[in-house]
């Protein structure tokens, strides 16, 4: 982790602007509650496209989108803090009151060279507040305002946006970085290994009550509520610790559990696809 200052004034104009253009709704998928909005303001070619990453020619440099070019701070932040010459996509991300799946980036590029993939994922947050949460396996923290986060997208990892206010963060992919160069090139800024403690979220133990009553949802579990009950048991993570693969271990044994018979291949369904493998076609 590491950090840049933020100017309000002129990131809020820039995001007052960014509000006017049109927002993809791709990978909304991976949300329950809400929808994942998102705007290419960097990509590989420069053509803001529809935001799914496979779509794009990766034997093109990346540059500003027609979006990108008209936002001048953020062009500004991202030109100041990183390596564009390794930078492949950069894009606002907008979630409000919703949770992601736990899932795992990157499974559908693996057909890509090296030397063109996604291999490395920053955030900057630019709007946040206390309920909005990030995890990686069995640890959840907060991200601040202006701080440079990097992280391994091929673990399982999650959001929570516990809140109506919106969560908006720069999301930055980057191929494989030399050792001898950093991405980050702000002069005298270091970056800092592992989650900071102050940013982790001391979560109490789940009680036995609350692991048996969130099995038996399983009594109402059907393809019509089974997103609602998802939702639920990713809140239920973010509050309470659960231990290692909570969220997936609580939804097959919901749908082992579940009278209608489509619960349980629909769920290992998802596990398969957000966990384990995917195609660029999916």
């Amino acid at each position: 982790m590491a950090d840049t200052p933020i100017d309000d004034a002129r990131l809020a104009k820039d995001l007052d602007l960014a509000n006017s253009f049109p927002w993809s709704e791709a990978h909304s998928d991976y949300v329950s509650g809400g929808a994942y909005k998102s705007c290419m303001i960097w990509t590989l070619g420069g053509d803001a496209g529809d935001g799914v990453v496979t779509k794009y020619d990766h034997r093109q440099p990346g540059a500003f989108t027609q979006y990108g070019n008209q936002l001048p701070y953020l062009r500004e932040l991202i030109s100041t803090v990183v390596d564009l010459d390794r930078l492949n996509f950069v894009r606002l991300a907008k979630v409000q009151n919703s949770v992601i799946i736990p899932h795992r980036d990157l499974l559908e590029l693996g057909d890509l060279p090296d030397d063109t993939r996604n291999a490395h994922r920053m955030h900057i947050p630019l709007v946040t507040n206390e309920d909005c949460f990030f995890s990686e396996g069995n640890t959840v923290y907060r991200m601040r305002k202006g701080e440079i986060w990097f992280l391994d997208a091929s673990v399982i990892h999650s959001v929570a946006v516990l809140s109506a206010e919106e969560r908006i963060h720069l999301m930055l992919d980057f191929v494989n970085a030399p050792p001898e160069k950093p991405l980050i090139t702000i002069p005298g800024r270091g970056v800092e290994a592992g989650i900071p403690q102050d940013r982790t979220v001391k979560r109490p133990p789940l009680t036995d009550a609350d692991r048996v009553a969130l099995l038996r949802l399983a009594d109402v579990a059907t393809m019509e509520t089974v997103d609602d009950i998802f939702s639920i048991v990713i809140k239920k993570y973010y509050r309470y610790d659960g231990g290692d693969d909570f969220v997936w271990n609580t939804m097959l044994g919901i749908a082992r559990a579940a009278t209608d018979p489509a619960v349980l291949p629909h769920i290992k369904e998802l596990h398969r696809y957000f966990t384990i493998e995917r195609s660029p076609y999916e």
